[in-house]
């Protein structure tokens, strides 16, 4: 498998998603460092590739790039799956990224001068590592009481890939975030009988653009202000797009809209055709699950519904703990701690895990370069030693 790499990489980068590839490519631009991402999928960018058939990103094309390649403006302002997908493989030969595919890593250890890589087609020992391998790696399924005798479908979100399954049943999509809006409008247009959408903390509902302006926009221009000072701006601007909403199940947000962000990781929801599904009566927002009969969905307000499907739209895990838990690395919710780009320590660097307010790929982008220059100021460090 690694015959054609006479030396052992300076860097293996894990994950073939938007940060590894972000990563590889700043390495080599501004370093000179030829990093191996090594990726367990048939192809880079995998999840992009199995995500719904009607995504698109949820922020602006013009600031959703990664470093050096900008998104062709023929993919429009919110560019879809295709366009990613022709993106990121376009990036990697443009940038020349070394990639070895269809090559998982099973554990990574301590090793003399470094780290040793085990994969599934032998061990790599490099001095320096990179994690990359994103936020989206395992579904998650909260344990609902009852949930096994359940005689209906369950599906996560993950597995959703358009409507046509769900045409004339009853579907109950659990989750306050932007796939499970988009889930609940899919189903509502392409024929579902009866759509629920199960909430359990009120999310911040903003319009995909004000005018010509893209929202994203707006939340880059107060990025710099307090949120003590912005949130009383959004919410009254929240107001006015869209009205009072609490007749229809929306209820308010807990916290302002920056202040969910930085506290609570918790992104705005893009909500322009579910309030217009919700007001027609295609969608009916309801409480949380409290708990799961074999034919009924029992709600935290004491009431109950009867779904031929639930679609768990209730997020992933980065499921790091086989790879380095035993390293004593992570934090206590099993993700690298310090931010969105950071070392870890002895040459194990982490990008892409956080939560930006911004969007994921913008991040990465700004994450990338001063990451670069930390593995690279590391291997020059540890070649002087």
């Amino acid at each position: 498998m690694f015959k054609d790499h006479q030396s052992a990489p300076d860097v293996v980068i894990i994950g073939a998603g938007p940060a590894g590839l972000a990563m590889a490519r700043e390495l080599r631009h501004h370093h000179r460092i030829s990093a191996l991402v090594v990726e367990k999928a048939a192809a880079p960018a995998v999840s992009w590739r199995t995500r719904y058939d009607d995504f698109r990103l949820n922020t602006t094309g013009f600031l959703s790039h990664l470093p050096g390649q900008r998104i062709p403006l023929t993919a429009g302002r919110w560019p879809t799956k295709e366009d990613m997908v022709c993106y990121f493989d376009r990036y990697v030969r443009l940038q020349n990224i070394r990639l070895a595919l269809r090559c998982e890593v099973k554990r990574i250890d301590r090793a003399a001068g470094g780290w040793l890589v085990d994969t599934a087609f032998g061990e790599i020992r490099t001095p320096a590592v990179v994690l990359a391998t994103g936020r989206y790696h395992t579904p998650i399924v909260p344990p609902w009481p009852g949930l096994g005798d359940f005689t209906g479908e369950l599906v996560h979100s993950g597995e959703f890939r358009n409507a046509w399954p769900y045409r004339d049943r009853d579907v109950l999509v659990v989750g306050a975030g932007n796939s499970a809006a988009d889930i609940a409008v899919q189903l509502a247009n392409d024929g579902a009988r009866k759509v629920w959408r199960s909430v359990r903390t009120p999310p911040h509902l903003v319009r995909r653009a004000i005018g010509p302006i893209p929202s994203d926009v707006f939340l880059e221009l107060f990025a710099a202000v307090p949120a003590r000072v912005v949130d009383p701006v959004i919410g009254r601007l929240e107001r006015l797009l869209f009205g009072d909403l609490s007749v229809h199940g929306f209820n308010p947000p807990p916290l302002g809209l920056k202040a969910t962000v930085e506290q609570r990781g918790r992104i705005p929801t893009l909500a322009d055709e579910l309030v217009d599904a919700v007001r027609a009566g295609h969608v009916e927002v309801v409480a949380a699950v409290s708990a799961v009969d074999s034919a009924r969905v029992i709600l935290t307000d004491g009431t109950g519904v009867t779904p031929e499907v639930i679609i768990a739209a209730t997020g992933f895990s980065t499921d790091l703990d086989g790879l380095v838990g035993h390293l004593g690395l992570l934090d206590e919710h099993g993700n690298p701690p310090g931010g969105f780009g950071c070392h870890l320590g002895d040459g194990m660097f982490a990008i892409g895990y956080g939560i930006p307010p911004n969007g994921p790929l913008r991040a990465i982008r700004l994450a990338a370069t001063p990451l670069a220059h930390q593995v690279a100021a590391y291997l020059a460090a540890a070649e002087e030693d």
